[in-house]
Parts: C-alpha cells; sequence; structure tokens
C-alpha cells in the first residue's frame, strides 16, 4: 500500500482483546521458566536506563500497527520484569513529528500506543534522529520501527553517526517484505544507519509476530540493565532473536542514569491496568 493511499480505521477494541491473550500467554511462558521466581529470589541491584521508541506511522503501516502494539506490549513486560527503564514515544505521520514525555510506568506508553493511528505523508526519519540527539538525558538507545525510506542517505548516516559518536545505539526493526520494492530499497539505507551508530540492524516480515515480540523484548533487557540483562531474558527461540542477542553482546554497557538497589518493582505477573481510551 502507498502511504498515500491509507483509510483509517478503529481497531482499539481488537487490539485490547489480542493484548489480553498476550498477557496470559506470557504470563504462563515466565512461569514455565521459572524467570518470576528467580528474579524475586536473587533481587539484584537495578540498573535505570531510557530508551526512546520511534515510529514510522505513515499509510503503509496500517497494517502492521496492530502488530507493533502486541510487540511493544511484550517489550514492556520485559521493562518491568528485568529492570527501570524510562520509555520515550516518538512518532511521525502525515505533517507531524512528535515525542511524547519521559515515562517510567511503561503502561502508559503502551496506552499511548493503542490511541495511535496512521496517516498519509513521506517518512520523515531524519526529524525523529534530530529528536533524539536533541535530548538533554542520557539515552541509551533509540529503537526504530519502519519500512520505507524516502530521504537522503548520506543526510540519515551523517545524524546516525552523530547518534554513535554520542553513545546512542540505533536498533533497527525494519519491516520487509520481499515483494515491496520501497522495502528492499530500505534495507542497505537501515542497515547503514544501524551500523553508524554502533547500533544493530534487524528484519521482519508484517505477519512474523512472534519474531518482533522476542526482537523487542531483547533490546529491552538489553537497555535496562545491558549484558546482564542479557541473561536473564534466556536464549531467544526464534533464529532472529539469537542474532540479535549475539549481536547485543559485542555492543558496550549502554548509558545508565543510576545505579538502584534493591529488589525490581516489576518481579510479577503482568497486570491488565488500562485507562479509558
Amino acid at each position: 500500500m502507498d502511504n498515500k493511499q491509507v483509510e483509517k480505521s478503529g481497531g482499539n477494541h481488537q487490539a485490547l482483546k489480542s493484548l489480553d491473550d498476550e498477557w496470559r500467554l506470557m504470563n504462563a511462558a515466565l512461569e514455565r521458566l521459572g524467570q518470576v521466581e528467580a528474579l524475586h529470589s536473587k533481587q539484584p541491584a537495578q540498573r535505570s536506563g531510557r530508551l526512546i521508541f520511534g515510529l514510522d506511522l505513515t499509510g503503509s503501516r496500517e497494517a502492521s500497527l496492530h502488530q507493533a502494539r502486541i510487540a511493544t506490549s511484550a517489550m514492556f513486560a520485559t521493562m518491568k520484569a528485568i529492570g527501570t527503564v524510562a520509555v520515550k514515544l516518538a512518532y511521525y505521520r502525515g505533517d507531524e513529528c512528535k515525542a511524547g514525555a519521559w515515562k517510567h510506568d511503561p503502561a502508559i506508553v503502551e496506552r499511548s500506543m493503542l490511541r495511535l493511528s496512521t496517516e498519509a505523508g513521506n517518512t520523515q526519519l531524519a526529524r525523529l534522529l534530530q529528536l533524539v540527539l536533541s535530548e538533554t538525558e542520557n539515552v541509551s538507545g533509540f529503537v526504530f520501527m519502519g519500512d520505507h525510506c524516502e530521504e537522503s542517505e548520506d543526510d540519515l548516516a551523517r545524524l546516525a553517526q552523530a547518534l554513535g559518536e554520542k553513545g546512542i545505539p540505533m536498533f533497527v526493526f525494519h519491516e520487509c517484505a520481499d515483494n515491496d520494492s520501497r522495502s528492499l530499497q530500505a534495507k542497505p539505507i537501515f542497515k547503514r544507519l544501524a551500523a553508524a551508530s554502533n547500533g544493530v540492524y534487524s528484519e521482519f516480515r508484517s505477519d512474523s509476530g512472534a519474531v518482533v515480540r522476542e526482537l523487542l523484548s531483547t533490546v529491552a533487557a538489553f537497555s535496562a540493565m545491558g549484558h546482564e540483562g542479557l541473561k536473564q531474558v534466556g536464549q531467544p527461540l526464534t533464529a532472529e532473536g539469537r542474532c540479535l542477542q549475539k549481536s547485543l553482546t559485542q555492543l558496550p554497557e549502554p548509558k545508565q542514569v543510576k545505579l538502584l538497589a534493591g529488589p525490581a518493582s516489576g518481579t510479577r505477573k503482568l497486570g491488565k491496568e488500562r485507562a479509558s481510551i
């Protein structure tokens, strides 16, 4: 679908139902693996990171926005279980390019995700990168999820390199389809940006929900507790997840805001607390 040919549709009810299903599945998985109990008993020192989560919300992403909501739910669940990560949601759509405030409660960001919709327009990744570069707080990493790129590769590469110089790796999650020439054209650009920022490029398909959930959860663990966080989430089940984890182990520890003593406050079953949309 072309970015300029999109119809808005309300899918919040279905998104909420899917999220409920995801919560049940993730709780069952956590109990099977014994992760919750292990975290309770260890009560490790908790590090605090800051992660900016950037979304391409142009028209071509309409079909996959629902999947992105589910995937970010898994990412936020990992944050609650592993450590403290403040999250800032940023996105571009139509003529907009916006970033929210830092939120220490991932559930607030999750609710914001449910209210987002797509709008026809060109990609504005350069503006997103500039927002990240202008951030005055220490940033552990910048996650970007998108499919196409319609901007100057060299200009974007210079901005990505500036991220790397500031110690902010860019984690590119590229929705790429073999029958989508525009996403295939964007692949080398996104790979270059990840490399220029000392980050990691990962690819997924629009129907590979399990892969996206695992990729985002792995990055969340790394942003929360660095290499120790990767150990706590264990071995990924998907090939893409294992590849990402291997790449992350080769990166330096992410920037941390401070070291907090005491147990992780999010070590519990995942709740369904949500405000009205």
